[in-house]
């Protein structure tokens, strides 16, 4: 398995799916998903890496609406999903 497929499969699995499938999750949160997954899979590792960080994590960085819309929507599982990333992938 290639370094992308693995980072596209934890975030299918830890990010992706649970927004998703969430009954209770908006309808513009679940197209800027289905839009991040589209970007995610148009990079290799690195790229994933540092757009993940980009657009998720840094919430203060001007064009992070993604990670803003995290905290808006409560998705409660961010911070776990985060600290898994960091470990995970922090080689690349």
């Amino acid at each position: 398995m290639t370094k992308e497929q693995e980072i596209l499969d934890f975030l299918e699995i830890n990010l992706f799916n649970p927004i998703l499938q969430s009954p209770s999750t908006g309808e513009r949160f679940k197209v800027a998903t289905r839009g991040l997954r589209l970007r995610m899979k148009q990079r290799d590792a690195q790229g994933m890496i540092q757009y993940f960080w980009n657009t998720v994590v840094s919430t203060n960085a001007k064009h992070a609406t993604y990670g803003r819309m995290l905290q808006n929507e409560g998705f409660p599982e961010l911070e776990e999903v985060v600290n898994n990333f960091r470990v995970l992938f922090k080689e690349l």
